[in-house]
């Protein structure tokens, strides 16, 4: 159940070929060549909840933060663009089912402002999503 959303988010971003994911607690190294620009991804989860007396049907709320990752200096452009096809792979209300579960996006993805940090550009993503038991 724990890593339910994780298997099922890793599943759509697949589908953005070409650029490399960067996952918690997995060695990424964003200067190798061919390693920019990236996607670093990471769940936060808000909420577990489970409304049944015997325990069985546990909720996870939380959202997906897939922050684009690009070179300091190259322009907004690139890396709104990737955001925007990042946000189109989770359109509210999709579903997606993965290790017994579904996992719904709640809200449209929301791109945030860029930020920079040393020698890079970041525009995080953020995905509201829910998690629950497949019926």
């Amino acid at each position: 159940m724990k890593h339910a959303p994780e298997v099922a988010v890793r599943a759509r971003l697949a589908a953005l070929a070409g650029i490399p994911k960067a996952w918690p607690n997995i060695d990424f190294d964003p200067a190798k060549p061919g390693n920019l620009p990236y996607v670093s991804c990471t769940i936060v989860r808000s909420r577990t909840a489970d409304d049944t007396l015997d325990g069985e049907a546990p909720i996870v709320a939380g959202a997906l933060i897939a922050t684009v990752v690009v070179a300091k200096g190259t322009g907004e452009v690139a890396a709104d663009s990737l955001a925007e096809q990042i946000a189109a792979l989770f359109p509210m209300g999709a579903t997606i089912p993965a290790a017994g579960m579904t996992t719904q996006i709640l809200q449209p993805p929301h791109i945030r402002e860029g930020i920079g940090d040393g020698t890079y550009w970041r525009v995080p993503v953020s995905i509201p999503f829910q998690t629950f038991k497949t019926p």
